[in-house]
């Protein structure tokens, strides 16, 4: 038997013992003291420098605890992101999963599956104060599975195309509309993309890290399938992405921009997702004291086949289905994911972006924005709220990573080629299949 087999048999029998002990704990005499557990990582889901990931946290157990003087939270930090699923999977098969906990989005389909999440439908239907219509439907929708709903969403992420304005209007070219298309953005790229110094190699560019995936969300397209056992690289949406993404890098002839080129101003496009923006912000700062030039950020351009969605991710959190306080544990989590105070603090102390509609639709996020990245730099909320109301969640399973780096491989090898492309990409897809069945 493989060592994943053996790892799904584990987590299923932990997910019959945890519904087992629930059903004890409905008629077992309730404790006059609650302890409720709750799972968390160091750091935060989006891999960018977060100083202050217990602030949050320790705030929102302070208010509540105060809130019921009876309940009292515990958790075990310092556990890093790396570490975080093997940790969970761990208490699960020791019974002693947290009554709420983080998870994170590779994760959420297993877990659900083997019955380890409680299914929160009843709970969220017996809640008169609780609407899901409060959530970004994207965010929301994240945290559901095989119709029922798992998991709510703490905090969501989504990507942003990043314009040079000062290039631009140098180049006599207006900054492209929100609903703006591939045609567009590649015609801009196209008048961009030059040899400025006239020493023959190319020193401005259109567009810096846009990649093949972008181009995909971007035109209706889907990598996986939804249960994250097919690969969906030649369906036409995708193969066009492809296709598109490798016209792009022939503007510059395969020259790779870098980093210090999009910093010194010599790239028109950056997509880039907003908690990495939160956290580059510095550099804007010093882009626009010592280079004279300003950034906005639009949508992502459009496909034929799309809308201008771009990709999202998120954090989840549910609760276990073992937990001996059903409704103790739902008002926790309500706490974090639906009281806007807990939300708002994202915007303060995380790079995230609130999935309450109400939070991050905001003058007062808007104000906190603008106070900690200035009025060149800053985000509008107005764009935020319509990329949350349009963005396209990324399919996170077990061997996503492993398989998206395949892709990524082959798919950049196969963009410096001029031949057998149908041939070559039905290869690779068959390849990829083989790796999400194993």
């Amino acid at each position: 038997m493989s060592k994943m087999a053996i790892w799904w048999k584990r987590l299923i029998i932990a997910g019959l013992l945890l519904s087992i002990s629930a059903i004890f704990f409905v008629i077992a005499p309730k404790e006059e003291k609650i302890v409720l557990t709750f799972g968390m990582f160091a750091g935060n889901q989006w891999d960018v420098p977060d100083d202050d990931c217990y602030k949050i946290i320790d705030e929102t157990i302070e208010e509540f605890e105060k809130k019921y003087p009876n309940v009292e939270i515990q958790y075990d930090s310092g556990i890093l992101k790396d570490d975080y699923s093997e940790y969970i999977s761990q208490k699960a098969l020791n019974g002693e999963l947290p009554d709420v906990f983080m998870v994170l989005p590779e994760d959420f389909n297993t877990f659900s599956s083997v019955g380890l999440l409680k299914d929160l439908d009843f709970l969220m239907d017996g809640d008169t104060g609780f609407d899901v219509k409060d959530f970004y439907e994207g965010s929301y929708d994240a945290g559901e599975f095989n119709g029922s709903q798992y998991a709510l969403p703490y905090e969501s992420v989504p990507t942003l195309m990043f314009v040079n304005k000062t290039l631009l209007e140098r180049e006599g070219i207006q900054i492209p509309e929100n609903q703006w298309t591939w045609e567009d953005f590649y015609d801009i790229c196209q008048k961009v993309t030059k040899d400025t110094d006239g020493d023959g190699r190319i020193d401005q560019f259109g567009v810096y890290d846009y990649d093949w995936k972008d181009a995909v969300y971007s035109n209706g397209g889907r990598i996986f399938d939804q249960s994250g056992t097919e690969c969906n690289i030649t369906a036409e949406a995708v193969e066009n992405a492809v296709l598109f993404t490798r016209r792009v890098r022939e503007l510059s002839g395969y020259q790779n921009p870098t980093s210090n080129d999009f910093d010194t101003g010599k790239i028109a496009f950056r997509p880039m997702k907003f908690s990495e923006f939160r956290t580059y912000k510095p550099y804007p700062w010093k882009i626009n004291k010592y280079f004279d030039f300003q950034w906005d950020c639009i949508r992502l351009p459009q496909g034929p086949d799309g809308k201008n969605e771009t990709s999202m991710d998120h954090l989840l959190m549910g609760i276990s289905s073992g937990t001996k306080h059903d409704q103790m544990a739902w008002e926790f989590l309500k706490m974090l994911t639906y009281n806007k105070d807990t939300q708002r603090k994202l915007f303060q102390y995380s790079q995230g972006v609130s999935p309450l509609k109400s939070v991050t639709n905001s003058e007062e996020t808007e104000r906190i924005l603008r106070e900690d990245m200035g009025e060149d730099t800053v985000v509008k909320v107005q764009l935020l709220n319509e990329v949350m109301g349009q963005a396209v969640e990324t399919q996170k399973f077990r061997s996503y990573d492993t398989v998206l780096q395949f892709l990524d491989n082959e798919i950049n090898r196969l963009m410096e080629k001029d031949d057998n492309f149908d041939e070559n990409i039905l290869d690779i897809k068959g390849q990829a299949d083989d790796m999400l069945n194993e």
